[in-house]
């Protein structure tokens, strides 16, 4: 059936850790994926090199959500890592991406990711409006990154 809304918009999404579904998320910036190029030149080419594909590599996931007592979850993952337990703290993490009816479509899973990175929220007395949020970022690494649609 073809598209008869257009584009999906950038603030309907959820998060999966593990299958588990957590809220409370403002802003997610999805990875960049990219490959590296390799330059390469035998002895009779000409005087410029080949461009071959190397290793493909991703920056990592950024996650923003607002801090609560009840968002402890992100926060406990983030110690496993700093207790030494990485092992115990690699999980698939998902971005799923919803139309208006809460309808997922596109879904980016990340392979064995664990939190490389933690940022506590920026206080100011003097903020307002939605300015007046506390926020925490997780930084995410990550084995390997797919996209699908659901």
């Amino acid at each position: 059936m073809p598209d008869r809304h257009g584009p999906l918009r950038a603030n309907r999404f959820r998060i999966e850790l593990d299958g588990i579904q957590i809220g409370g998320f403002r802003r997610v910036e999805i990875p960049t994926q990219r490959t590296e190029q390799v330059e390469y030149r035998e002895g009779n080419d000409p005087t410029h090199d080949r461009a071959l594909g190397g290793k493909t590599v991703y920056d990592d996931l950024i996650l923003e959500r607002g801090s609560k007592q009840e968002n402890s979850e992100m926060f406990d993952w983030r110690q496993t890592v700093v207790e030494g337990n990485l092992d115990d703290a690699r999980k698939e993490i998902a971005v799923i991406l919803q139309d208006e009816q809460g309808e997922s479509h596109l879904r980016w899973n990340f392979t064995k990711a664990w939190p490389k990175e933690y940022q506590p929220p920026s206080l100011n007395s003097g903020a307002g409006g939605g300015d007046n949020v506390a926020v925490e970022t997780y930084v995410i690494t990550f084995d390997e990154m797919e996209r699908k649609d659901v």
